[in-house]
């Protein structure tokens, strides 16, 4: 299945993109990230965010390409508290799985 995903980090962000996208490659050989892009935060007050955009073909289900992508966030010790407080370490979002549109990338 054709997957599209965004990643974005607003915390050490060079290093923690880097570091997801090879966590990343590990889980999914054919993964191709764009170019990274700075970007100003949204919704929140914090640095700058850097960002990128995976694609991918899986034949994993939607259920388990989320899964997999929330293990890496909490493997890159992401979490719920921190978003909060505006400490975004890693962030990987589903775009689109297939034909289907999972969540819209607001910094696009």
């Amino acid at each position: 299945m054709k997957t599209i995903i965004a990643l974005g980090s607003n915390y050490n962000q060079e290093e923690n993109i880097s570091k997801a996208q090879t966590l990343l490659k590990q889980r999914f050989k054919n993964v191709i990230f764009s170019d990274t892009q700075w970007t100003e935060p949204i919704g929140i007050t914090s640095d700058k965010f850097l960002n990128c955009i995976g694609t991918l073909d899986t034949e994993l289900s939607l259920t388990q390409v989320i899964q997999c992508l929330k293990e890496i966030e909490q493997t890159m010790g992401d979490s719920h508290e921190n978003h909060q407080k505006g400490k975004v370490l890693i962030d990987i979002d589903l775009a689109q799985y297939g034909e289907k549109i999972v969540k819209e990338i607001i910094w696009l």
